[in-house]
C-alpha cells in the first residue's frame, strides 16, 4: 500500500530572498515490533544557514491496523544547527500475542518558529525564516514476514565502453521495503550500494545503473533492516 507524505511549506521573507531546504530519511520505518526488535533512527538535514528546531510526534493514522499508542520518540523537540543533521529514535513494541500483519503510524514534525536577528543599517529586527511541517505514513510488522522479492528481466548493458545492469524488482510481499543495488568485488567487498527508493508492498520497481569497474556481483539491500536480500546477479 503507498505511503502518504503530507508537507506544508510556509515561508517569511525577510530582506533578501533565500532558498531553503529540509531533508527527511529514510521514508519508511519496516521494523519488527515484536520481541523487542522495534527499533529506527530517521534523519532531519538542515541545508539551511539557520538553526531549525521541530517538535517531534507519533500520530495516530486513524485506521484499523494504527499501532501509534505503542510507538515511543526521542527526542520531542528537536534542534538542528545550520547544514548539521538531526536523528530521531522510534521504537515500538506490542503486547505478547498481538495478531501478526502489517501496522501502520504517522511520524509527524512541525517546525517551531525561531527568531532571527537581520542587522538593516543601524537596527536589529527579528525574523522568521521557514516553518515546515510534515507527517510521513510508517509500516511496522508483527510476526515474520518472509522476504519474496525477486529481480526479474536481468541484463547486462554494454554502451560507450561501460556496463549497466538493468532489471526489476517484484515484491510479493505485503511488507514495503528501503531498497538499495549493490556491487561486489572479487574478494566479496562491497564497493557501492545505491539508494532506489521505496518498493511498495505487492508493488514493483525499474533498475539502471552504471556497474561500476571490478565489480564480480550484484546484490539488493534492505535499507531500513540493515541486511542483504537473497537475490544477487553474477557478472
Amino acid at each position: 500500500m503507498g505511503k502518504k507524505i503530507f508537507l506544508i511549506l510556509i515561508m517569511w521573507i525577510v530582506g533578501i530572498s533565500k532558498v531553503y531546504a529540509f531533508e527527511f530519511s529514510p521514508i519508511g520505518f519496516d521494523k519488527r515490533i515484536d520481541g523487542g526488535q522495534g527499533y529506527g533512527e530517521f534523519y532531519l538535514d538542515n541545508s539551511t544557514n539557520n538553526t531549525q528546531r521541530y517538535k517531534v510526534k507519533i500520530k495516530s493514522t486513524g485506521k484499523e491496523n494504527d499501532v501509534s499508542k505503542y510507538m515511543k520518540i526521542y527526542p520531542s523537540i528537536l534542534t538542528v544547527e545550520p547544514k548539521g543533521r538531526g536523528v530521531i529514535k522510534v521504537y515500538g513494541e506490542v503486547p505478547r500475542n498481538f495478531q501478526e500483519g502489517i501496522y501502520r503510524f504517522l511520524l509527524a514534525t512541525e517546525s517551531v518558529p525561531m527568531p532571527s536577528l537581520k542587522k538593516h543599517g543601524n537596527d536589529v529586527n527579528g525574523g522568521v525564516s521557514m516553518r515546515t511541517n510534515v507527517a510521513v505514513e510508517m509500516e511496522a510488522y508483527v510476526g515474520e514476514v518472509r522476504d519474496d522479492i525477486k529481480n526479474l528481466n536481468k541484463k547486462i548493458i554494454e554502451k560507450n565502453g561501460e556496463r549497466y545492469f538493468q532489471g526489476e524488482f517484484i515484491n510479493n510481499s505485503p511488507r514495503g521495503y528501503e531498497i538499495g543495488v549493490g556491487f561486489v568485488d572479487g574478494d566479496d567487498s562491497l564497493i557501492e550500494v545505491y539508494s532506489q527508493g521505496r518498493l511498495k508492498g505487492r508493488g514493483k520497481m525499474e533498475v539502471y545503473l552504471k556497474i561500476p569497474r571490478r565489480s564480480k556481483k550484484v546484490i539488493f539491500y534492505d535499507y531500513n533492516n540493515q541486511v542483504f536480500l537473497k537475490d544477487s546477479v553474477k557478472l
